[in-house]
């Protein structure tokens, strides 16, 4: 094998290429057999029973597993699913006991997926602010004890993969500019976030109760949210807030 920053930087800039869902899975299979693996995956981790808009389901697996994940609706569940959510770059999935506690239900799950190939793998997490999470996976190894060196390369690889697969499944367009909120204002909706009443952020900012009414009802149209909920997280997903500064604590 060519050493890895070249193989990277070649299949890097095929990726950024490619033009049609055909090409992108040609180019997975490739992937999958250079560095010694039989499957692979580029899937939101969403219901994939029901195709959407803009939801990628890309995928080289056994039909059993397929089933599993998919039809019996086992993808939230699922082991190294869970473990994308706390990873904070490529892993192998034989370190996921040092990502997430795995229980009894985790360990068959994984011995189910080995009876059908797939012994060892590594994911990469994808994660898009608004965005449903998703990952790039390559598995059944046919030599599992590669699988630590390989992490840099597949790391690099995944993310473009993924990029691609979202931009070939109709991702979102351009940006809006983001509202802005007034300082007052967006003190009012992060103590929202934090769980507090309108009484209880009058109090806290040292604001009369109907002037914090005003400015939610105002930051609610700014962000076109139909409630408090909505306006927390769109207000977040704006950069307004930080998901620091919705620990329940002493207000203000």
């Amino acid at each position: 094998m060519e050493p890895h920053g070249h193989l990277a930087q070649g299949i890097i800039t095929a990726l950024r290429a490619v033009k049609e869902i055909h090409e992108l899975k040609g180019l997975m299979e490739a992937v999958a057999n250079e560095i010694g693996c039989r499957f692979w995956a580029l899937v939101h981790h969403d219901d994939l029973a029901v195709p959407r808009d803009g939801l990628v389901n890309l995928k080289h697996y056994p039909a059993a597993v397929v089933r599993r994940l998919v039809r019996d609706r086992h993808m939230r569940r699922d082991p190294v699913i869970r473990g994308c959510l706390f990873a904070d770059s490529a892993f192998v999935w034989s370190d996921l006991p040092s990502i997430i506690a795995l229980d009894r239900s985790d360990e068959a799950a994984l011995a189910f997926g080995a009876r059908w190939g797939l012994n060892e793998g590594i994911s990469v997490p994808s994660c898009l602010l608004g965005d449903c999470i998703g990952s790039c996976t390559f598995a059944g190894m046919r030599r599992p004890e590669t699988a630590p060196s390989l992490l840099g390369l597949v790391q690099m690889i995944g993310i473009f993969a993924f990029q691609a697969a979202r931009r070939l499944h109709g991702a979102p367009g351009a940006p809006r500019a983001r509202p802005r909120l007034h300082p007052r204002p967006r003190d009012c909706v992060a103590l929202a976030g934090r769980g507090y009443s309108n009484k209880e952020i009058a109090r806290a900012l040292g604001l009369a109760p109907r002037t914090v009414d005003g400015y939610l009802t105002e930051a609610r149209r700014l962000f076109d949210a139909h409630d408090r909920t909505e306006l927390v997280v769109s207000a977040i997903l704006a950069g307004e807030v930080g998901l620091h500064e919705l620990r329940r604590g002493q207000p203000g």
